[in-house]
């Protein structure tokens, strides 16, 4: 029981997180109402996985190497925001083509029609996960933790990724969900892909003002 009360805290970390809105939530919401449960699911799927590579290479300390590694750390990010916007680009585009007849039967793949995929470079997108997991480690993980923590902590947001994005998935691919979305499509696309085309701008814009300060310095 000695170890339990950081294991609750970083769940309870993860799961706040999680359901945060954000790129996840996006692409996992868009793909189930447009497309199919079975996309969502998919997507859904590829979140978790990536979400445990963050974790596990956070663990072994990947965190730290990045923030001492400057310029690949802005490089990666660079390359995560070029992403996010590369998907807002496509939802942008599906919300300007859902005026036209039987647009809505026609979405634009993400990913080259693999939801697996899209949904794991959506969370691999943001290496910033690994420096916050790190830093999220050392502030609740006592430092003669056992190794069966470690092994609880990826056994718990796997669990826990895999029921938030789940349940998101189920829910959106409802035929009431669809149903409502087919009504107000274009703006519901128009919304997905502007939040996407800003957290890849936000993203970015955070490297270049880093960039700044270190050129300043």
């Amino acid at each position: 029981m000695e170890f339990l009360p950081s294991l609750l805290t970083l769940a309870g970390m993860h799961l706040l997180m999680a359901m945060l809105p954000g790129p996840n939530t996006v692409v996992v919401s868009w793909l189930s109402a447009t497309a199919s449960r079975a996309e969502g699911l998919r997507a859904a799927g590829g979140v978790v996985i990536a979400s445990l590579v963050w974790v596990v290479l956070s663990l072994f300390g990947v965190g730290t190497l990045l923030l001492e590694a400057g310029a690949v750390y802005a490089a990666l990010r660079l390359l995560g925001a070029a992403y996010l916007v590369y998907v807002g680009v496509r939802m942008l585009r599906a919300g300007l083509r859902a005026s036209v007849p039987g647009a809505a039967d026609n979405r634009p793949a993400l990913a080259g029609k693999r939801p697996f995929v899209a949904g794991m470079l959506t969370t691999l997108s943001n290496p910033k996960s690994a420096v916050f997991w790190t830093s999220a480690f050392l502030v609740a993980v006592p430092a003669h933790a056992p190794a069966w923590l470690y092994a609880a902590i990826v056994a718990v947001i796997a669990v826990q990724s895999a029921l938030w994005y789940g349940t998101v998935a189920l829910l959106l691919s409802t035929g009431v969900a669809k149903r409502s979305y087919l009504r107000i499509a274009r703006w519901l696309d128009l919304v997905a892909g502007g939040v996407m085309v800003a957290l890849g701008l936000r993203l970015a814009e955070e490297v270049r003002r880093e960039l700044a300060v270190r050129a300043a310095s």
